[in-house]
């Protein structure tokens, strides 16, 4: 490969991440994927047995 193609190579690769990272911000990704995990594990803590009562 020429240095050419890997240097384009790279380039298509940083572009991709940073659409990919920048369609999570815009689309607030990352908290949608916190929210579906905090609702699957809330049952888990929701009936642990508390030592005390608040």
């Amino acid at each position: 490969m020429t240095a050419l193609k890997i240097i384009l190579i790279i380039l298509a690769v940083l572009v991709g991440l940073f659409l990919l990272t920048f369609g999570i911000y815009w689309f607030n990704g990352d908290m949608k994927l916190i929210r579906f995990v905090y609702e699957k594990l809330q049952p888990h803590y929701d009936n642990i047995e508390k030592d005390r009562k608040l």
